[in-house]
Formats: structure tokens, C-alpha cells, sequence
């Protein structure tokens, strides 16, 4: 677990001379490790997603799993990456999916955001809320 963490976090994990990078396998999605608790597994995906440092990839990856897991902290970073990606880039698109499964399990939106939207991640979380939960759109979206 320490090892993972420590590639999460981005220290370097030393590896003996026998050990083949290639064969080490991958700790699986942060969100289903039993280990750690979700809590954690949300403060540890928030950092990965507002790391200015990391992979476009790990941030999209990070966007997604936060789906998983609920709360206002998980929204406030949801939705700061979807603002600071003009509600149009990559990463905000993954912030928009994710956000809006949350509203659409939780049952609830955060109407001052929702009046805020644009672009691509409007027509996203409007599209998902439409699918999984219309009673949550706002009247002038029907």
C-alpha cells in the first residue's frame, strides 16, 4: 500500500535490479481499494486532480473516480475544474460527468453552478441529468 501511495503522491519508488518496471502491476483505480478510507481516497484524488504537475491522463482518471464518492469538498473541486478549464477542456468535461452522477445519485444540484454553466460541460450534466435524473434539470433546460 505504501508503494502506491508513493507513486500516487509522485515520490519515487525504488525497485531492485531484478524487478522488471513492465511486470509491476497496477494498484487498480484509487476509488475500489478497501484499504483506504473514502475520505482519504477523496483527499487524495482532489490532490491528484488540481496538480498542476501530473499527467492529463491521471487528472481525467482522477475526475472520473471521483464520481465514486460524494460531499462538498469532492463538489467544490468538481466544479473549481470545471471553471478553471472554461467549462470546455478535457479535464472539465470529466469534472462535468462526474459531477452531474453525483447530483444525479445524491438528488440533488447545486443551483448557483448550474445557472453558471456553459459550453460543453452544460450540455454534459445536462444530458447525464436528463438520462438518470430529469426532475433535476431546471425548467428552462426542458
Amino acid at each position: 500500500m505504501r508503494n502506491w501511495l508513493a507513486r500516487l503522491l509522485r515520490k519515487e519508488r525504488h525497485r531492485s535490479a531484478e524487478e522488471d518496471p513492465a511486470a509491476v502491476s497496477s494498484p487498480g483505480p484509487v476509488w475500489s481499494d478497501p484499504e483506504i478510507p473514502d475520505e482519504e481516497r477523496a483527499v487524495l484524488l482532489v490532490c491528484l486532480l488540481e496538480d498542476p504537475t501530473a499527467r492529463e491522463d491521471e487528472q481525467e482518471d482522477a475526475a472520473s473516480d471521483l464520481e465514486f464518492l460524494s460531499g462538498p469538498f469532492v463538489e467544490a473541486a468538481l466544479i473549481r475544474a470545471i471553471r478553471d478549464g472554461d467549462f470546455n477542456s478535457d479535464l472539465a468535461q470529466a469534472c462535468a460527468e462526474s459531477l452531474a452522477g453525483i447530483w444525479a445519485r445524491e438528488g440533488q444540484v447545486d443551483a448557483a453552478f448550474v445557472a453558471e454553466l456553459r459550453g460543453l460541460a452544460k450540455e454534459l450534466i445536462f444530458g447525464i441529468l436528463g438520462n438518470r435524473a430529469p426532475h433535476l434539470l431546471p425548467p428552462s433546460a426542458l
